[in-house]
Order: structure tokens, then sequence, then C-alpha cells
């Protein structure tokens, strides 16, 4: 296993691996962005006549769904791409702890200022990966993805936001022409929700492959 990030962690050669990354695994991933969207519109539509309590536990619900739909997905591509190192013990305990703590990290940094919760993303965009991958704990995992990819904080920022940029905009047109209660573009505003949450994964697989790579020598995305 490397010890440090590569030299050639390119914005474009990072971009590149994501979408090989996606391609690998295309039957999973559509299969991810049907039941997803489908749950986000369903949870987005029942919640908008609920009441508050009803509001917390449908939030709730669907947050719970997403974790579990994430690393069902992120194992996938790990496993599709010959990245898991891991034997068959079971980590989605600790990928949860993780996740709930890299979501707060990222939301404190950006309460404090925009810049820490960018940064936070990019310094622990393989730490996701590394539990999935090799079954590390939760804080062997933060920090080894704090010092893996220092000093290509701005290249990864940089692919992220070209990767993000048109899936956001989406977002945001959607929010801005349709009504909240609209069906079409409820839709499409959840499904291409969906989306920045598969280009998410498959970039931190991504970049785990190129940052720490394969565990044995075999033909995948990463060659």
């Amino acid at each position: 296993m490397a010890t440090a990030a590569p030299r050639d962690l390119k914005i474009g050669k990072i971009i590149d691996k994501t979408f090989g990354v996606i391609e690998h695994t295309a039957v999973p991933v559509v299969i991810f962005l049907l039941a997803v969207g489908a749950m986000n519109m369903a949870t987005t539509y029942f919640s908008l006549e609920s009441s508050v309590t009803q509001q917390g536990l449908l939030g709730l619900a669907k947050f719970v769904a997403t974790i579990v739909t994430a690393y069902v997905l992120l194992d996938v591509m790990l496993g599709k791409t010959g990245l898991r190192s891991r034997d068959k013990a079971d980590v989605f305990l600790a990928y949860c702890g993780l996740s709930i703590l890299y979501t707060l990290g990222v939301m404190l940094g950006f309460i404090a200022l925009i810049i820490p919760g960018i940064l936070i993303m990019a310094r622990w965009s393989i730490s996701q990966p590394m539990v999935v991958a090799q079954g590390d704990g939760v804080m062997k995992a933060l920090g080894q993805s704090w010092e893996l990819t220092r000093g290509h904080e701005f290249s990864i920022l940089l692919a992220m936001l070209a990767l993000l940029v048109v899936p956001m905009a989406i977002i945001i047109t959607c929010s801005a022409v349709f009504d909240p209660a609209d069906l079409v573009g409820m839709a499409v505003s959840q499904f291409t929700s969906a989306v920045t949450s598969v280009i998410s994964l498959a970039m931190g697989v991504a970049l785990y492959g190129m940052i720490v790579g394969r565990p044995t020598e075999v033909t995948t995305t990463f060659n």
C-alpha cells in the first residue's frame, strides 16, 4: 500500500478515473439511481403536507436508507475495480459512524467558514473507501485520508467542482423554476441528487485507487 499521494494526481486524471469507476459498475449504478431517486422523491412528496414530527421521521428514514444504499454501492464499486482487500468481515457500522462524523465535520467547517468545510471534504475524500476496502477503523481512516491527500487538496477540489457543477446547476434551476409540489421538478431534482451521490462515491473510489492502489495485480480501471 502507498504511504503518500502520487505526484500525478491531476484533475483530468481524477475525472477520467471517476468515470471509469462508473463505467465498471454501470448496472449497480443504474439500480442505485432508480432506487434512491424514487426514495428521495417519495419522501419529499409525502413530507409536503406532513406534520413536523412526520417530516422528522421521514428525514430519519431517508438518512438511514441513504447510508445503506451508499454503503452497498461503494462496496460493489471497490469490488468491481479490484480495490477491496478486507476479509468478509462486515464494516457497515464503522461506515455509518464515519459517515456521520464526516457529515458533521464538513457541516461545522462550512458553518465556521466555507473554506474549512471545502478543505475537510478534500482531505477526508478517501476515508469512506478506506473503511470499506480495508476494514479500517473510523479514526484510522480519517487520519490516513487526511495525511495521504496532503498537498493535493486543490486538484481534488477542482475535479469535484468539474464533476458536480452540472448536477448542482440542475438542482438549483429546478428549485428556482418549479413549485416545490410540482412532480416534474421534484423528479428531476431528486434523481439529479442521486446522480451527485454516485459521482461522489465513484470519485472517492477513484482517488483511493490512485493514492492507495490495488491489493493485488489485477486488470482494473487503475492499470
